[in-house]
């Protein structure tokens, strides 16, 4: 990035990887997210997307029509073989962790029907303006989540 500008870029230790000025990472072709057409994007890195109102009238909100929400860059590749949920934290009084292959075997298998809505949903309507992604009423959806009862 330094050749690229001509100077030295402030705090870039700090910078994530991966991490580029928008005005270098612009590119004539408009951002699509495979899987989910029709999404308006809001921010590309995190990445971020909100489903049109018009769209979200089933009772179960499909995958393509789900909202996308994330606070940093996705993981590229996650191995089920090493993956593991960890338990912590000041209210749990014995720590533990989970295999992915524990959870199968020791904890029921559900299926929950549950509206699944980003804290900033509206936030474009707010006075005075808050930060952040300006998400209008599209991040929102009742999606079916398959997971353990812990």
């Amino acid at each position: 990035m330094t050749s690229v500008l001509g100077a030295n870029i402030v705090f870039a230790k700090l910078m994530p990887n991966g991490l580029i000025p928008v005005a270098l990472g612009q590119t004539t072709e408009p951002l699509t997210i495979p899987g989910k057409p029709g999404l308006t994007i809001l921010n590309d890195r995190p990445l971020n997307a909100e489903t049109s109102a018009h769209l979200l009238n089933d009772d179960i909100t499909p995958a393509s029509r789900l909202f996308v929400r994330n606070n940093g860059i996705p993981p590229t590749e996650a191995d089920p073989k090493t993956w593991s949920l960890s338990l912590g934290g000041e209210s749990v009084i014995q720590p533990k962790s989970y295999s992915l292959e524990e959870l199968k075997r020791k904890f029921e298998n559900v299926d929950l029907a549950l509206t699944l809505e980003c804290g900033g949903n509206g936030r474009a309507d707010y006075y005075p303006p808050a930060s952040g992604n300006q998400w209008t009423t599209g991040a929102v959806g009742c999606p079916v989540g398959m997971g353990w009862r812990l």
